[in-house]
């Protein structure tokens, strides 16, 4: 059918309306995150070309091969650079100037899941603005369905903080001294006087303040029990790194740690006799995470950075050893997860319950209650 000049006319003014609105015709038509995309990619290109933050140790290695991916993914020509450190030395210098009305130092930082809380209620972390949509078109199994916004961003801090690895609490064995079946299955059990003497216990406490979560709220008394029981029976307390070679050559039995130090151990001495398990009570899953301050340097950048971490070629530079991560698709992360398989696995902000006692033992008036756990597991220091 031919158009009249008058039709043609209104067909015309309709299209350049169409156009003038951001809409496309049918067949063409741009989602939300592919638009959101191409804005934020735009934004990046006006920013500075060298970008710096803070990762986390274990991710170090493979931010240079990252982000030549990453420019490559975006049309960028972005240096990535990555100050080395403590991760809380650079948070508490940008959470300073943050209440000064001052502006950050870096674009992106480095934390975990149960710390991100604070950020994100403090108000010294940023929400990316059509973050699920965005992340969908940049990580292929995210837009799939195969992985879940919530498992790279998990829930109380969704949008402001992106997953890239996982540590897991297990306990490491030296196989020759002791079998899997004569070892306990529970941090309970752990606390029995027949293991005392025979494990090792890092100084670190967020494990110990996790199983509480198991006891809250009214059987912390028995709870402390055990924990001091623990403490008592412990032969040493200190870095796993500095204790796992001492229990490969036979010095104790077994130790809490987390179990991509087992993994890092064996890979670098092929044939020591070691392995890892998970408790039946509890695994803590430790998130690492990237998140954006506000006022930041580079927030495109930094927001397209964060996400892209968790892209299957991003992921795949990480190597066997490095930390698992739970929606990942390489070797390592699915042995680990089968080996998962019927455990409780717990994150700060798994569910409403899990949130309220994050808030209930973080608490200022719980101070007291979190010395105690210290100091009971510390106790034994050797």
């Amino acid at each position: 059918m031919r158009l009249s000049n008058p039709a043609r006319f209104r067909v015309g003014i309709a299209a350049m309306v169409m156009a003038a609105a951001g809409i496309v015709a049918p067949g063409h038509a741009q989602t939300t995150g592919e638009a959101a995309l191409r804005k934020l990619v735009a934004e990046a290109k006006k920013e500075p070309d060298v970008v710096t933050g803070r990762v986390t140790l274990a991710l170090n290695p493979l931010v240079e091969k990252a982000n030549a991916l990453f420019n490559k993914q975006f049309g960028l020509n972005k240096t990535i650079q990555v100050v080395k450190g403590v991760d809380n030395t650079f948070t508490s210098k940008m959470m300073a100037a943050v209440d000064v009305g001052g502006k950050p130092e870096l674009a992106f930082y480095a934390t975990n899941g149960g710390d991100m809380p604070h950020f994100v209620s403090g108000g010294y972390a940023a929400k990316i603005k059509d973050w699920e949509a965005i992340l969908a078109e940049i990580n292929p199994r995210v837009k799939s369905g195969t992985v879940k916004p919530s498992d790279v961003s998990p829930s109380g801090y969704a949008g402001y903080a992106f997953a890239h690895s996982n540590r897991l609490k297990g306990v490491g064995y030296n196989k020759n001294l002791i079998s899997l079946k004569d070892l306990p299955r529970t941090y309970a059990e752990m606390a029995d006087p027949k293991y005392k003497g025979q494990y090792a216990v890092e100084p670190w406490t967020s494990h110990w303040e996790a199983l509480g979560y198991n006891y809250y709220p009214d059987k912390l008394d028995p709870f402390m029990g055990i924990l001091d029981k623990i403490g008592k029976g412990t032969y040493v307390v200190s870095r796993s790194h500095q204790l796992i070679p001492r229990m490969s050559l036979g010095e104790f039995k077994f130790m809490t740690l987390n179990t991509e130090v087992v993994s890092k151990f064996l890979a670098d001495n092929p044939g020591a006799p070691l392995d890892y398990y998970f408790m039946d009570d509890i695994v803590l899953v430790e998130t690492t995470l990237v998140f954006l301050p506000p006022k930041g340097p580079a927030p495109a950048t930094a927001a397209l950075w964060a996400m892209y971490l968790s892209h299957p070629d991003a992921q795949a530079l990480r190597g066997p050893t490095a930390p698992n991560v739970l929606y990942g698709e390489q070797k390592s992360d699915l042995e680990i997860r089968e080996r998962l398989k019927g455990k409780k696995l717990w994150d700060w902000q798994i569910d409403a319950s899990a949130t309220a006692y994050w808030k209930w033992i973080n608490a200022k008036e719980q101070k007291a209650f979190r010395a105690k756990i210290r100091a009971a597991i510390r106790q034994r220091k050797r």
